[in-house]
């Protein structure tokens, strides 16, 4: 996995992140990884260990929230069952820490509850 040093924002892909919904959110947090991080519904194709810059919109929030991660998880277009073709991006920088914290005091009942989410 890149360090968080390592990485240079400028020129990492960038991917749009909007959630309209705390359920949206929650399906696509991974609290499971290392950092934590999120699942990102696409059929574009990422590499595993490929670097990327998530610019986050929070439900109800207009801000953009930058966070840099590394893709951990990839679920193909051709994915069967309950599963969403797309990535699974794991926080690698401060940012993305605060961003954990944040997804984690919005989610604290959904959590505790366990529902399936797009990647378990």
């Amino acid at each position: 996995m890149a360090s968080p040093e390592s990485l240079n924002k400028s020129k990492l892909p960038i991917i749009p992140l909007r959630f309209k919904s705390e359920n949206q959110l929650y399906k696509s947090f991974m609290p499971w990884l290392k950092n934590g991080g999120l699942f990102i519904p696409t059929s574009k194709r990422f590499e595993m260990g490929q670097e990327v810059l998530m610019m986050v919109v929070l439900p109800e929030m207009r801000e953009k929230i930058p966070a840099a991660g590394v893709v951990s998880w990839v679920c193909p277009k051709d994915v069967t069952g309950h599963n969403k073709p797309g990535v699974g991006v794991e926080f690698t920088d401060q940012d993305g820490a605060a961003l954990r914290l944040r997804i984690e005091g919005m989610l604290t009942a959904q959590l505790k509850e366990g529902a399936p989410t797009y990647t378990l």
